[in-house]
């Protein structure tokens, strides 16, 4: 354990960093107030590692940060990069594009300062493409910092090391830009979408279909879906998610009007102008924005309506998932919500809600993030106030779905708590607009904002499914024959209320002590026709039975 100056050097992507016994760590739990400053924040199994650090690997003092996304390299599971928001001090209103990298799967991060010293920027969004080249998304402002001169795009051919000059991308006067591109493999593998809202006309999607050497003219998506994301599907299918701009106000609420989903199938077509049919769709309640000082992001919204498709090669291929912050009927304040389309967005499941606190608390959930893996896990994370039920103490939660969003895995908190109504830049009295993850075979790789240490950072954390709560992944575990999966449903079979042929001892394992207890009762005959230990049912316990249960242990070389 490398500490120096309050910093603990944290540990392997996938594996528990154990809650340690240092006073300079917060541990388990919320930071004391007396705490130095530090960038590591372990929380049970996981832990939160602060990007936006000095050489050292510290926290700077006095400046600010919000808006965090990431993204990780296809071919180089090591390689994240992230991008942000950034403001050198707090006590200023003026933000610029910051950004760092990891080459060592999360572990350790370098800033690398921003990416045009002195220019405005805001609404980052980072990609990536099949190749491993990053992306970088901003709206850019003009000389008086209010007013949002045109989307650009960055690109690093070195893995976010360094960025080549920004390209224009149109998106005058535009606001909340996002960013989406094609890894599936297609033809159209490498096409780069941009969507925004809000400028100079109603045209506010864009794409390159050159690798980012330029954009086209923007065109326009029917009822202009605003505050979502981009998807792509396994043929180049584009999908945008969002809710309407019109609403009205509903006591201390503005409410608008609903959600759309809109879907392009000629996007990926580089002869072909873009167009886009848009349907409304129910997530089970309704968008709004909070116009109150007691919510949990003051002056900022709720989060985005998130769009993730599979890619897996099983028979979840090309579901659509869609997850979003709503206003559930009754007294509740906030939930995230889901909704599953297997037929391309033709139709979709019953909305159902992630979150498993009880409605009568009033929690506050929001700011959801989405992802699914390549091996069809779909990763939620969400920010969530029902611990200390004060709108400005979240923290985060995590549930995870391997069949498609059908089933769920029970809420844990992630995270310890924060204050998310500390630590303003000058005039921006928000923790940002959003948060966002990447998810990979073992977990989800997540940025978002904290005030761990008094002010505004962002942060790195992995979280991974841990049924068995060993610390590790359940996808390690079972890759390692460190626990069996008898029935391949991707969770350890100590999870499960199951009988494991060739267990022994009842611990739903088969290892040198099932092995063990096979070899004592050699050759005896069995006590019965349901004998665990005549495993092939000859009446005798013999070196057959052993060499059997040899086959089926769940651990390498039998190892208990």
């Amino acid at each position: 354990m490398d500490v120096r100056l309050g910093r603990a050097a944290p540990l392997p992507r996938g594996i528990s960093a154990h809650c340690l016994g240092l006073s300079v760590l917060a541990v388990c739990g919320a930071m004391p107030e007396s705490a130095a400053a530090q960038s590591l924040f372990p929380y049970g199994p996981y832990s939160s590692i602060q990007m936006n650090v000095d050489p050292a690997g510290d926290n700077i003092a006095g400046d600010a940060a919000h808006e965090p996304t990431i993204a990780l390299d296809p071919n180089n599971p090591d390689r994240l990069v992230a991008g942000w928001k950034q403001f050198a001090s707090i006590a200023s209103g003026s933000r610029e594009g910051g950004w760092a990298y990891s080459d060592d799967g999360g572990k350790h991060w370098h800033f690398q300062g921003v990416v045009t010293p002195g220019e405005q920027r805001t609404n980052i969004m980072v990609d990536v493409d099949s190749a491993g080249n990053f992306y970088y998304q901003s709206l850019h402002y003009d000389s008086t910092g209010n007013f949002a001169a045109d989307v650009q795009v960055f690109k690093s051919l070195d893995g976010g090391v360094s960025w080549q000059a920004p390209v224009y991308a149109h998106g005058e006067g535009a606001d909340k830009g996002r960013i989406g591109i094609d890894r599936s493999g297609t033809a159209s593998d490498g096409h780069i979408y941009l969507h925004w809202r809000e400028g100079l006309d109603d045209k506010r999607f864009t794409r390159s279909v050159n690798g980012g050497l330029s954009y086209e003219a923007p065109v326009s998506v029917p009822e202009n879906p605003s505050f979502g994301t981009i998807g792509v599907g396994t043929n180049g299918e584009v999908y945008l998610a969002g809710r309407k701009e019109s609403g009205s106000l509903v006591g201390t609420k503005l409410v608008y009007d609903g959600y759309l989903f809109a879907t392009s199938l000629n996007a990926r077509d580089p002869n072909a102008i873009p167009s886009f049919t848009t349907q409304a769709i129910d997530m089970g309640g309704s968008p709004i924005t909070f116009m109150i000082p007691n919510n949990p992001n003051p002056l900022g919204p709720i989060g985005d309506i998130q769009v993730a498709v599979d890619h897996s090669a099983g028979a979840l291929r090309n579901n659509i998932y869609l997850l979003a912050p709503v206003d559930p009927p009754g007294t509740d304040n906030l939930d995230v919500n889901f909704i599953r389309s297997s037929d391309g967005g033709l139709t979709w499941s019953a909305p159902l809600r992630i979150n498993t606190d009880t409605a009568d608390r009033n929690a506050f959930q929001w700011f959801p993030m989405l992802g699914v893996a390549d091996n069809a896990r779909i990763d939620a994370v969400w920010y969530d106030t029902r611990e200390k039920l004060q709108a400005g103490t979240s923290q985060l939660y995590y549930s995870y779905s391997w069949d498609g969003g059908v089933t769920w895995s029970p809420n844990r908190a992630v995270t310890a708590t924060f204050n998310t109504q500390i630590g303003y830049p000058l005039g921006v009295d928000k923790i940002g607009d959003y948060s966002h993850l990447v998810s990979d075979k073992y977990g989800a790789h997540v940025s978002y904002t904290a005030t761990y240490n008094g002010e505004q950072d962002v942060y790195y954390l992995n979280v991974f499914p841990d049924c068995n709560n060993n610390g590790k992944s359940d996808v390690l575990d079972i890759e390692q024959r460190q626990s069996g999966d008898t029935n391949q449903n991707h969770l350890p079979d100590a999870c499960e209320n199951m009988t494991v042929t060739g267990d022994q001892d009842s611990d739903r394992d088969v290892d040198l002590l099932d092995l063990n207890i096979v070899l004592a009762a050699r050759n005896k005959p069995a006590s019965g026709a349901g004998d665990p230990r005549d495993l092939d049912h000859n009446g005798t316990i013999n070196v057959l039975d052993s060499r059997k249960l040899a086959l089926l242990c769940t651990r390498p070389q039998c190892a208990k």
